[in-house]
C-alpha cells in the first residue's frame, strides 16, 4: 500500500469522508487514493474555492473536510480559503504533493513550500523516508481534534508518493492534551462572580459546541449573553438572556463598559467584532474573565483578570452558581431595545435579512454591503447556521463556494448565499459546480456597481476618484451559461416566494438584487462617515 492511500484511510478512520479539489498531474496519486477508499470527492473550478467549500463543510457538520490541490500554484491559490479557516478556527486537512527543496527549474515548482504553509496552517506535516503511519496517525490527532481547530497541512514529497510509509511501527503515541485548567483560576473566578452586581457574557465561536453550557451557565449567574459573529445563535431565539446584535453597536458597547464584569468564552475579542466602525475602541473592561482553550489565545487583544484555559464544556460546569437576583433579563431587554434604535440598526435592511432567515436554514455571507449589516441584526436560530468571510482574514468570493460546501455537509438544510457583485467575480464559476452536484442553493448577488463599500470609504476621504470600478456582468446571461435558473426581484413578497422556490430544485438559482430597483432597500447610510459619532 503506497503512502497517499495509507494517508487517506488514515483521514477515512477519523471521519473524514469528503474531498474538494483538483486534480492534476503532480496529485493524481493522490486521486486515486481517494478513489481506492471511496472517498466523496468533489472536482472544483478554481483551488481557492476548493478551500472555501471544505471551510463551509466544517462550519455547518464540525466535521473536518479534505482540501486535495496540487504544490506550488495550486497550495498558492488554496492558501486564502486556508487562511481564511485558521482565523476562524475552522478545521480542514489540506492533502498536497511537494516539490524539490532546491530549485531545479521544474512545473509548480515552489521551493520553501513548507515555510508558507507553517504561516498560515494550523500545523504543518512533511513526510519524510523515516515517516511511519504512527507518525501522521500522531500529527492528525495531536493538531486536529485536541486543541484549538484550524487547518493541517500534509505534504507528500513527488518523489515518494508511490512509496510505501517506514515499516518500523512504534506504538502510537497520545496527541497533545489540552492545556490543563488551573483550579487557582477557576476559584479566582468564582470570586469575581459573587462579587459583580452586572456580569455580562460575551461567546464566540470557541464554544459553538458548548451551547448547552453556556445558557446553563449564564442562568446560573443571570447574565445577559452577547455573542460574536461567528458564536451567533448560541441561546435560543427567545431566550431572556440572548441580547443578540453585536458588541461593536455603540449601545452594547456603553454596556459592556459599564459592566462590572465581563465573561469571555472561546473569543479572541477581535476588531470585526468589537470595532467594526473603526472608531478605536479599546477593549478595557473594568473586570476580565476568559476562557479559551489556548494559553496564548486568553491574552489576545485583552488582558484578563482571571484566565482560564482548557475547554470551556468541562471549565464552565466548574463556575460557581452565584445570587440570581442581578436583573439579567431586563438588562439584556434594555440592551436589545437600545440596539434597535441605533443609527445603525436599518429597518429596512433588517427587513431584507428577515427574509432570507424566514427563508434559510443556514444562510452564508461574503464580504458585502448586505453582510455587514448582518453582523449586527442577523439571528439564527442556532449556531452553525450563520457565517462569512467579513471575519478573520476578510476574504472575497467566500459566500458561492462555502454555501456548496455547507449544503453538502446537510442536503436538506435550505442553504442561501449572499455576495456581492464584486465578490462574485472571484469564485462564480462555481455556480456550474453546484448544477454539475444538483444543488437548490439560491445564490443571491447584491448588486450595487462593484465595489460600493469601498466607493463610499473614498467619498469620505477624497472628491477625487482614484479609481475606476469594474462594471458588472450581465448576470441573466451568466446564470444560463452555468445552468442556473436567473430571477431579479423588486420587493421583499418576491424575494421571499423565490427562494421558497430555490430550495425545492435540484440546481442553482441566481437572485441579482439591485440596490437602485430594490427600493425597500437602497443603501445610502455611509459609517465610514459617521465613525465617532454617538
Amino acid at each position: 500500500m503506497n503512502i497517499c492511500t495509507e494517508i487517506v484511510e488514515i483521514l477515512n478512520d477519523r471521519d473524514i469522508v469528503t474531498a474538494f479539489g483538483i486534480p492534476g498531474i503532480h496529485n493524481l496519486p493522490i486521486y486515486q487514493a481517494l478513489h481506492k477508499c471511496g472517498m466523496e470527492t468533489y472536482t472544483v473550478r478554481h483551488e481557492q474555492s476548493s478551500s472555501f467549500m471544505a471551510d463551509g463543510y466544517a462550519r455547518v457538520s464540525g466535521t473536518p473536510a479534505l482540501c486535495s490541490v496540487i504544490d506550488g500554484p495550486g497550495f498558492l491559490n488554496a492558501s486564502t480559503g486556508i487562511a481564511q479557516a485558521r482565523a476562524d478556527s475552522v478545521p480542514m486537512v489540506v492533502l498536497t504533493p511537494s516539490g524539490s527543496e532546491q530549485p531545479q527549474g521544474n512545473p509548480h515548482e515552489l521551493c520553501g513550500q513548507d515555510e508558507v504553509s507553517k504561516r498560515v496552517c494550523k500545523a504543518h506535516f512533511r513526510v519524510g523516508l523515516s515517516t511511519t503511519r504512527c507518525d501522521i496517525e500522531n500529527f492528525v490527532d495531536s493538531n486536529l481534534h485536541l486543541v484549538r481547530q484550524g487547518p493541517i497541512h500534509i505534504e507528500i514529497p513527488l518523489s515518494m508518493s508511490q512509496d510505501e510509509l517506514a515499516p518500523h511501527e512504534l506504538p502510537v503515541q497520545p496527541g497533545v492534551q489540552k492545556e490543563s485548567k488551573s483550579f487557582g483560576n477557576i476559584e479566582a473566578a468564582n470570586r469575581l462572580i459573587h462579587a459583580s452586581k452586572r456580569p455580562i457574557i460575551v461567546a464566540g465561536g470557541g464554544a459553538v459546541d458548548a451551547q448547552v453550557e453556556v445558557q446553563k451557565f449564564a442562568e446560573r449567574i443571570d447574565a445577559p449573553v452577547l455573542n460574536t459573529v461567528n458564536g451567533k445563535g448560541m441561546l435560543p431565539p427567545n431566550h431572556a438572556l440572548r441580547v443578540g446584535f453585536s458588541p461593536s453597536l455603540p449601545e452594547i458597547n456603553k454596556e459592556l463598559q459599564e459592566s462590572d464584569l465581563t465573561i469571555a468564552i472561546g473569543t479572541e475579542l477581535s476588531e470585526i467584532d468589537f470595532d467594526f466602525f473603526m472608531e478605536g475602541k479599546s477593549r478595557n473592561f473594568q473586570s476580565l474573565i476568559r476562557l479559551d482553550i489556548e494559553s496564548n489565545q486568553v491574552k489576545c487583544n485583552a488582558i484578563p483578570d482571571v484566565a482560564i484555559v482548557g475547554d470551556c464544556k468541562v471549565t464552565m460546569p466548574e463556575l460557581a452558581s452565584a445570587p440570581t437576583d442581578r436583573n439579567g433579563s431586563a438588562r439584556a431587554r434594555e440592551m436589545r431595545q437600545r440596539a434597535q434604535k441605533s443609527r445603525y440598526a436599518s429597518q429596512e435592511m433588517l427587513t431584507f435579512l428577515e427574509v432570507l432567515r424566514q427563508n434559510s436554514d443556514v444562510l452564508v455571507g461574503d464580504s458585502t454591503q448586505p453582510t455587514y449589516y448582518a453582523t449586527w441584526l442577523y439571528e439564527p436560530a442556532g449556531v452553525r447556521q450563520y457565517f462569512h468571510s467579513v471575519t478573520g482574514f476578510g476574504t472575497l468570493g467566500y459566500a458561492i463556494p462555502a454555501a456548496i460546501g455547507a449544503k453538502i455537509a446537510d442536503r436538506d438544510n435550505r442553504v442561501t448565499s449572499l455576495i456581492g457583485d464584486g465578490g462574485s467575480h472571484f469564485t462564480i464559476s462555481e455556480i456550474q459546480s453546484a448544477t454539475q452536484f444538483g444543488l437548490g442553493i439560491p445564490f443571491v448577488i447584491w448588486n450595487n456597481q462593484c465595489y460600493g463599500e469601498i466607493n463610499k470609504a473614498m467619498c469620505v476621504q477624497s472628491s477625487e476618484v482614484w479609481y475606476e470600478s469594474p462594471t458588472p456582468p450581465n448576470f441573466r446571461f451568466l446564470a444560463d451559461a452555468y445552468g442556473a435558473k436567473y430571477c431579479r426581484p423588486s420587493n421583499f413578497s418576491e424575494l421571499s416566494d423565490l427562494l421558497e422556490e430555490s430550495h425545492k430544485r435540484n440546481s442553482p438559482t441566481l437572485i441579482e438584487v439591485s440596490d437602485e430597483e430594490f427600493p425597500e432597500v437602497h443603501m445610502t447610510m455611509n459609517w465610514f462617515d459617521s465613525a465617532g459619532e454617538s
